[in-house]
C-alpha cells in the first residue's frame, strides 16, 4: 500500500511538471482560428500559408496575447504541431526542383523560425507564458538548420553551374548552425523557466544534432560547445541531462 501511494505521488508530480504555470487554456478552437484566416492544420504549409498564419498571430499577440495556439492543447494543439512540423519542408524531396532553387526557398523557412520565436516570446523575459512552445520552436529551428546542412552537402557534390556558384556559401551555413546551437544552449541554461520535460526533450534533440555534425567541428567550435554544455550541467537538477551532456562532452 505504501508503494502504491508513492507511485501516485510520483505520477502526480510528473504530470504537473508537464503543465504550464497557468492551467487555463486560453487558446481558440481550430474552427475559431479558421474563421480568423488561419490555414488548415491537416495540410502541409507552404510559405504563403506561413505568411497568412503570421498575420493572424501578430493580430492575436497584439490584442489577445494568451490566445496563440498552444502545445498539447485539446483545442489548438494540432495547429501548433503543424506550425513546427518539419514536413512543411517536404519540397526538399521534390526531385523536379533544382538544388539551387531549394536553397533559395529554405532560407525563407529559416527566417520563419525567427519569426515564430518573436511571436511566442513575451515582453516580460522573466515570465514566459509560452515556454513549452518556445522549446519546440527551438527544436524546429535546429531541424531546419540540419536540413540546410544536408542540402549544402548535396550542392557541394553537384557540378551544375548554379549549384557550383553556391558552394562557397557552405561555411556560412555551418556558422549559422553553430550560432543557433549556441543560442539554444544559452536558453537552456535558464532552467527555472522550463518544465523538466521540456528541458529533457530539448536536450535529446540537441545531443542528437551535435553527434550528427561533430565530425566537421573544428577545435574552437568543439570547445565552445563543451563550455556551453558544462554551463547547462551546472544549472540543471535533471540527472538525465547531466548524464547525457557529460557523455556528449567526452565524445567531442
Amino acid at each position: 500500500m505504501k508503494n502504491f501511494f508513492l507511485l501516485i505521488l510520483v505520477l502526480s508530480i510528473s504530470l504537473n511538471s508537464c503543465k504550464r504555470p497557468n492551467q487555463t487554456d486560453h487558446s481558440y478552437t481550430l474552427e475559431e482560428y479558421r474563421e480568423l484566416g488561419m490555414p488548415d492544420y491537416d495540410t502541409v504549409w507552404n510559405l504563403e500559408n506561413y505568411e497568412t498564419a503570421f498575420y493572424v498571430f501578430k493580430t492575436l499577440k497584439y490584442w489577445k496575447p494568451l490566445t496563440l495556439p498552444a502545445k498539447d492543447s485539446e483545442k489548438s494543439g494540432l495547429l501548433f504541431s503543424r506550425m513546427v512540423n518539419i514536413e512543411n519542408l517536404s519540397f526538399l524531396k521534390d526531385d523536379s526542383l533544382p538544388l539551387h532553387e531549394k536553397a533559395q526557398m529554405i532560407k525563407w523557412y529559416f527566417n520563419l523560425y525567427g519569426g515564430l520565436i518573436d511571436v511566442y516570446t513575451s515582453i516580460q523575459p522573466e515570465r514566459q507564458y509560452y515556454i513549452r512552445e518556445l522549446g519546440d520552436i527551438d527544436i524546429f529551428g535546429v531541424r531546419i538548420a540540419q536540413k540546410m546542412l544536408d542540402l549544402g552537402n548535396e550542392i557541394n557534390e553537384s557540378d551544375d553551374p548554379p549549384d557550383v556558384d553556391m558552394q562557397s556559401d557552405f561555411p556560412l551555413i555551418q556558422k549559422m548552425y553553430l550560432n543557433i546551437l549556441s543560442d539554444v544552449l544559452k536558453q537552456q541554461q535558464h532552467t527555472s523557466m522550463y518544465p523538466v520535460q521540456t528541458l529533457e526533450h530539448l536536450s535529446d534533440s540537441l545531443s542528437h544534432s551535435v553527434r550528427r555534425n561533430m565530425n566537421w567541428f573544428d577545435e574552437d567550435a568543439s570547445e565552445k560547445i563543451k563550455q556551453a554544455l558544462l554551463t547547462v550541467i551546472d544549472s540543471t537538477s535533471s540527472r538525465k541531462i547531466i548524464n547525457d551532456y557529460r557523455e556528449l562532452i567526452e565524445t567531442l
